[in-house]
């Protein structure tokens, strides 16, 4: 179940919502939620300059909250999409 929780000094501009969901790809949206992040010895416009500078690397990047679970060959990996994290 999909639980929303907003405040009541939010307010959400579906014109601009709209904007930026066509105007960019889901990758430049998420780069740009990490790009907002800074906690402990994580600072998300350094991974995202990282990232960027390093383009031949990577097809596509995605932080999850992994979780493992053993199998027959060892640990298998799956993860839980964090998309906003406050």
């Amino acid at each position: 179940m999909l639980k929303i929780l907003l405040t009541v000094d939010v307010m959400l501009d579906l014109g601009k919502i709209q904007s930026i969901a066509e105007s960019y790809s889901p990758q430049e949206l998420f780069a740009a939620l990490v790009w907002q992040r800074r906690f402990n010895e994580f600072d998300g416009e350094e991974v995202i300059t990282d990232l960027s500078s390093h383009r031949n690397l990577w097809a596509s990047f995605l932080f999850t909250k992994p979780i493992f679970a053993p199998d027959e060959n060892g640990l298998s990996f799956g993860g839980m999409v964090i998309i906003l994290s406050i």
